[in-house]
């Protein structure tokens, strides 16, 4: 292997031991050989604290640093190059762009205009930075090492991710001839990205990243490549270009363009309806949501799973505005938009107005489905082991019947992303949760299809419940169901507690006896067991069918276990042993309330919601209507 490979086949930043020691001159000897550019770093700041005794040998690490010009990327308002430094780090040297030829003629006219803008682009190029900076050290994002400037121009240095786009693992991964991707290896790369965006909504600020693309996302391959990490059903994926990132939400701060008076743009075809105009109220608002992001995620899972994005935008004027600032000023038209667009319906209108296109995949475009599973391992093996298991000949129609009906998941969860109204969309945990499901679930799914079966629900999970509008039916009702048993519960375990303060009562084991004082504290506190204990029990799954089986499992030994017990108490009175029993029931029941609202108002709606589907599916393809009838007759 030579020396270059090795170095690009290192974890970033990890010195290679074939060039450590080695000076710089005999590198920059070797940079003469090759197209490699001498560049040295000036005004270079640390991306993070350093004690004054490391500053120096940080300072040297980064300030001399040799540049492959042809190994470049665009990003935003600067142009990324590789770049090696002294011992032979691989890094990212990302370099503000200087105006077009065309700005910069317009800026000479007036020289106060060209300042301002010049000023404007620093700012710009400088909040990116310190936007990245407060992502640093978070899975999905690109290290970054410092700031500084080269020849003038600032600078910023980052790892360099030795890596695939979206797109073109799209062009790899393609099981037809129009790349469109397996819908479960869609649906793994969609719960790791949702993955990382929930990871931003978990900051303390929040983060949103607003240019989410296929050219902005990116697959590490510097360990497994696109292949293998298909077949591990796991990606490695990192966002890149921060330039439209902004904190959510920003407070005083003020939003980015506001602060940087410049323009950002956003890619219209994966961009929501809010970062395509100006034209709505609360517009700066709006783009600060991390719902802008679920969107945009979204439309470019419905691109790898389908071979196109969304919305149609051919009909858009190609004077659209194509990119969003954060606050409502003006913007300006982009280059993003595609060449050619013609008409008078904007992209704004068209994502607002109109239904995105029919979710088609692999399985149901394909004129035979034998060609698609040939390209996928993991379906094709789930496929054969359900025909297997229930001894049916295999029948192409009946199968691709069945595996589109169980895309149709996947397509469900899509469009819910793709709402025009920001408060319809799940949030980044509800679709990596659905995701996860839908990926954990999909042999069983298959297998339940082929048979005629109503499939598990993927998007029955307490997240899903929780991103949905506050002001929706089953959120109220299982809110104010929760709140009365909670009130039940505090209300009936301190009143308990008070009234048996101080109680004689004796402690009755067999032939022996004792006698004990009843603790108002220790009485209420033993009412809260059995609550805790279903609570824990339930853990994150508590708006599953596991969940709310293991909820009620512990509630019932917790109370049994209390109600015994009681039972070793003998008191003066039979009244206050009835009361205590009755106590543990009621505390009982208001524990049990909240299991049995999450399980109705979250799994029974995605389970009927299945039926209703299987139904629909059984009507429009006679394969599946025998057995689907069969089954559902059965089950009821």
């Amino acid at each position: 292997m030579s020396r270059d490979e090795h170095a690009l086949m290192r974890e970033p930043g990890e010195p290679d031991s074939s060039m450590a020691g080695r000076s710089a001159t005999d590198l920059a000897r070797e940079a003469g050989a090759k197209p490699l550019r001498l560049v040295r770093l000036d005004e270079f700041e640390p991306a993070v604290p350093l004690a004054d005794h490391e500053r120096a040998a940080y300072l040297r690490r980064f300030c001399t640093l040799f540049v492959d010009d042809e190994r470049t990327r665009s990003g935003g308002l600067g142009c990324v190059a590789f770049a090696r430094n002294a011992l032979g780090e691989s890094l990212a040297l990302k370099t503000m762009l200087r105006p077009a030829s065309g700005e910069a003629v317009e800026a000479a006219e007036d020289e106060d205009s060209s300042e301002q803008r010049a000023a404007a682009r620093r700012q710009a190029f400088r909040r990116e930075y310190e936007e990245h900076r407060a992502l640093n050290g978070i899975k999905g994002v690109p290290r970054l090492f410092g700031y500084g400037s080269v020849d003038g121009a600032p600078a910023i240095i980052m790892e360099w991710i030795e890596g695939e786009t979206l797109g073109q693992v799209a062009r790899q991964l393609a099981v037809d001839g129009t790349r469109r991707m397996s819908t479960l290896t869609v649906a793994r790369l969609g719960r790791d990205l949702f993955d990382v965006l929930a990871r931003f909504d978990a900051l303390d600020e929040g983060f949103v990243h607003r240019d989410i693309s296929p050219s902005n996302v990116m697959l590490r391959t510097s360990h497994l490549s696109a292949e293998r990490q298909e077949e591990e059903g796991a990606f490695d994926l990192c966002l890149v270009d921060f330039g439209s990132a902004t904190a959510s939400p920003q407070g005083a701060r003020g939003s980015f363009t506001h602060a940087m008076g410049t323009v950002r743009f956003a890619t219209p075809d994966y961009a929501p309806p809010e970062m395509l105009t100006n034209d709505i109220a609360g517009v700066a608002a709006l783009r600060t949501s991390a719902a802008v992001d679920v969107y945009a995620a979204a439309s470019v899972l419905f691109e790898l799973a389908t071979g196109s994005v969304p919305f149609d935008l051919a009909a858009a004027d190609a004077t659209a505005s194509a990119g969003a600032d954060a606050d409502g000023s003006d913007v300006e038209p982009t280059r993003q938009i595609r060449d050619g667009q013609s008409g008078s319906a904007s992209p704004y209108l068209i994502k607002s107005t109109a239904a995105p296109r029919p979710f088609v995949g692999a399985h149901e475009a394909a004129p035979s489905i034998v060609e698609v599973l040939a390209h996928e391992q993991d379906v094709a093996v789930t496929a054969a082991k359900a025909l297997l298991d229930f001894g049916m000949e295999p029948d192409e129609q009946a199968l691709r019947a069945a595996l589109v009906l169980v895309d149709g998941q996947l397509a469900d969860m899509l469009r819910a992303c793709l709402s025009s109204k920001q408060s319809d969309r799940p949030s980044a945990a509800a679709m990596r949760d659905g995701l996860a499901a839908f990926c954990d679930q999909y042999g069983q799914n298959v297998a339940r299809a082929l048979r005629g079966s109503p499939l598990i629900p993927c998007w029955g999970t307490a997240s899903w419940l929780d991103s949905a509008s506050p002001f929706a039916l089953r959120r109220v009702v299982r809110s104010a169901g929760k709140a009365v048993a909670a009130g039940v519960l505090v209300v009936v375990a301190l009143a308990t507690g008070l009234l048996l303060d101080g109680a004689q009562a004796q402690v009755v084991a067999g032939a022996a006896s004792f006698p004990v004082t009843l603790s108002g504290i220790a009485v209420a506190c033993a009412l809260f067991v059995p609550a805790l204990c279903a609570r824990v029990a339930s853990g994150s799954a508590r708006a599953t069918r596991s969940g709310f089986l293991r909820g009620t499992c512990a509630l019932l030994v917790a109370t049994a276990v209390l109600l015994m017990g009681i039972g070793l108490l003998d008191f003066e009175s039979s009244r206050r042993a009835l009361g205590l029993y009755a106590a543990v029931f009621a505390v009982g029941a208001a524990a049990w309330c909240p299991i049995v609202l999450d399980y109705a108002m979250a799994v029974v709606p995605a389970l009927l919601a299945e039926r209703h589907r299987m139904l629909r599916a059984a009507a429009e393809h006679p394969e599946l209507r025998d057995r689907a009838a069969h089954e559902l007759t059965e089950g009821e």
